[in-house]
């Protein structure tokens, strides 16, 4: 029988120079893939965190959380000047409608705010992982 030695390299790392040159733009946009995942996720757990709370008999409790981040929303408008601060007026604005709503037609109102501040929560997330 005859074998076949095959050699093998001890320096697996390859050095090129588009190595040097791409390797710290590819853990930079690793970063903000990673934060931008995790933003997702945490959206993501808290739409169905509300959708699995829609079914249960606490609607109340729910509206009246509604009706207070509408107007912890409405406040920071008010004390915003940034360009956030429509933003901000717009979500308060939808949250009190969303809370309303959600006491007077049906509990699925309350994935509306979820999604809503899930986007809120989202970008806070995002923009913390991504420094």
């Amino acid at each position: 029988m005859k074998t076949v030695s095959a050699t093998t390299h001890h320096s697996l790392k390859v050095k090129t120079i588009a190595t040097k040159k791409l390797g710290p733009i590819l853990t930079a946009s690793m970063r903000n893939i990673m934060a931008l995942t995790w933003a997702g996720v945490t959206a993501l757990i808290l739409i169905t965190l509300s959708v699995w709370t829609a079914g249960m008999e606490i609607n109340t409790y729910f509206g009246a959380g509604s009706w207070g981040l509408g107007f912890i929303f409405l406040a920071l408008a008010l004390d915003n000047d940034k360009k956030h601060a429509r933003y901000q007026l717009m979500t308060g604005v939808a949250l009190l409608t969303s809370a309303l709503l959600q006491g007077i037609l049906s509990p699925g109102f309350m994935i509306i705010t979820a999604a809503i501040l899930g986007a809120w929560v989202a970008g806070a997330v995002f923009r913390r992982l991504s420094v």
